[in-house]
């Protein structure tokens, strides 16, 4: 099976550096709009066999964008972002000043987050839903080549579960409407590539 992964487009959440997860849920912003349409005119969406697609509107109007109006589209609740509970919404940049052993260098949210929030979902909860949603994937395409339309974290927990033993820290966040390619089959799981973009 051949999976490319396309991160959501930008929305104004994206743009201020707030905290966005599964608990909201913001279209794309004008720029974000316009990137995403740019982007998608490099973008083959005939060459794919099935589309997955979140159910938040930034991945789903993202989707659109991609394929167009007619493709069928389906949608994966396990596939929506990490939920970050009471972070969610919130800005970044002031949790980082807050609790700065919550991030990493490249001021991304760690494990050390938990010591602060309680309400986010675990990390072992939010892989065990990526693992259960690709191992059906797998089951149904094995020989296919499919679209997963998602978010970030997701994004890289998806290939931290194949390569990293579900530890993201080792990949950085896509761009938004970035691009990732994994090869998935009995005996080997590979990445492609990461972080490619079309504009």
């Amino acid at each position: 099976m051949e999976v490319v992964i396309l991160r959501h487009g930008t929305t104004d959440l994206n743009k201020n550096s707030m905290i966005q997860g599964s608990s909201v849920d913001p279209d794309l912003s004008s720029e974000g709009r316009a990137y995403a349409e740019k982007a998608a005119k490099n973008f083959n969406p005939d060459e794919f066999d099935a589309i997955y697609v979140s159910p938040l509107k930034r991945a789903q109007e993202t989707a659109r964008i991609f394929v167009g109006p007619d493709k069928k589209i389906n949608t994966d609740d396990r596939i929506k972002e990490m939920d970050y509970g009471d972070w969610d919404g919130k800005s970044a940049k002031e949790y980082h000043k807050q609790y700065p052993d919550a991030f990493d260098y490249r001021g991304l949210l760690t494990e050390a987050m938990y010591k602060y929030n309680k309400t986010a979902e675990s990390r072992k909860d939010f892989e065990a839903r990526i693992a259960d949603f690709f191992d059906e994937l797998y089951q149904k395409h094995p020989n296919d080549k499919v679209l997963v339309v998602c978010h970030g974290v997701v994004s890289r927990m998806i290939v931290a579960h194949y390569l990293t033993h579900g530890d993201i820290s080792y990949f950085d966040q896509m761009n938004n409407c970035g691009l990732a390619k994994m090869h998935i089959d009995s005996k080997i799981q590979r990445l492609v590539f990461w972080n490619r973009v079309l504009a």
